[in-house]
């Protein structure tokens, strides 16, 4: 007579596989978890791909959290198309607000890149550009007499 499965070791495997599929569902959301949250960029002003008709007088990046105030915790590099730095003094940070002075120079393409310390210490940078269509100030040149 052949052996026949009863209905307890049926019902056994079955709930067996139910709890490995469980298992195995839980452990993957949880890998797929941040390890820690890190402080980000919340927006600029100028926003990123904007068009502007007019150079703007400084940038102002906002952040999640309180950026450091450590001396060479934070570093701005505003550049136009040239690779022409147009930063005009240092970054100044008020909380969660990093600001850096401009110069009116702008045209064209402008690149940002930012680098800050965040409250949890940790360094994060990142990347943004926007475009300047007016064209750029002169500069005055002195006129032999």
């Amino acid at each position: 007579m052949p052996p026949t499965t009863t209905a307890p070791s049926r019902l056994a495997r079955a709930l067996t596989a139910a709890a490995a599929t469980l298992l195995l569902s839980i452990g993957s959301l949880a890998a797929a978890a941040p390890a820690s949250a890190h402080d980000e960029l919340r927006s600029s002003d100028p926003a990123a791909g904007a068009t502007l008709e007019t150079p703007p007088e400084q940038l102002t990046l906002t952040f999640s959290g309180e950026i450091s105030t450590e001396a060479g915790a934070t570093e701005i590099q505003v550049t136009d198309a040239d690779g022409t730095s147009l930063t005009d003094g240092d970054p100044v940070v008020e909380g969660a607000v990093v600001t850096q002075p401009l110069t009116d120079a702008a045209s064209g393409a402008v690149t940002v890149l930012w680098k800050v310390v965040s409250s949890d210490g940790h360094p994060i940078s990142g990347e943004l550009g926007f475009t300047v269509t007016a064209p750029p100030t002169p500069t005055p040149t002195p006129t032999a007499t």
